[in-house]
């Protein structure tokens, strides 16, 4: 969990920049996999970009219940969709989740969390958020797509 003041103030930062990218997105629904070991803040990202669009639910990682969805008050994202791809085993599980449709709602900001074990599933248009903790402590975050 990224509790260093500083850490959060940085990650704010880039989430209001990674979020104006995502609002030009000219596709149906933007979607942003997040890629990184355990703790490196994936989770604590997302809670960031809900309260920027304006969740007001407690947003926590749908580990278990794989996806979850919150409603917004941004003119740009209506909803929020939240997915931890972590127990996901094979593509075929993804079918109840009826994600070929998430992924083409409009006006959604759908945030994957262990994105790399569903990239096959995902759009070419998907964007990426590649986490990583370095072995003196710090975090980085690259921007890929």
């Amino acid at each position: 969990m990224l509790n260093d003041i500083s850490t959060i103030a940085r990650l704010t930062n880039f989430a209001d920049g990674i979020l104006a990218a995502l609002q030009q997105s000219k596709t149906e629904s933007a979607i942003l996999g997040l890629k990184g070991d355990l703790g490196v803040g994936k989770t604590t990202f997302v809670q960031l970009l809900a309260g920027k669009l304006g969740v007001t639910d407690t947003v926590t990682s749908p580990t278990y219940l794989i996806m979850r969805s919150y409603p917004t008050t941004d003119p740009v994202f209506k909803t929020l969709v939240h997915i931890d791809a972590y127990r996901i085993e094979a593509l075929s599980e993804l079918g109840p989740l009826r994600l070929a449709e998430v992924l083409k709602a409009p006006h959604t900001l759908v945030c994957i969390e262990w994105a790399d074990k569903i990239a096959p599933a995902l759009p070419d248009h998907a964007r990426y958020l590649t986490f990583t903790l370095t072995a003196a402590g710090t975090r980085s975050v690259e921007w890929e797509g």
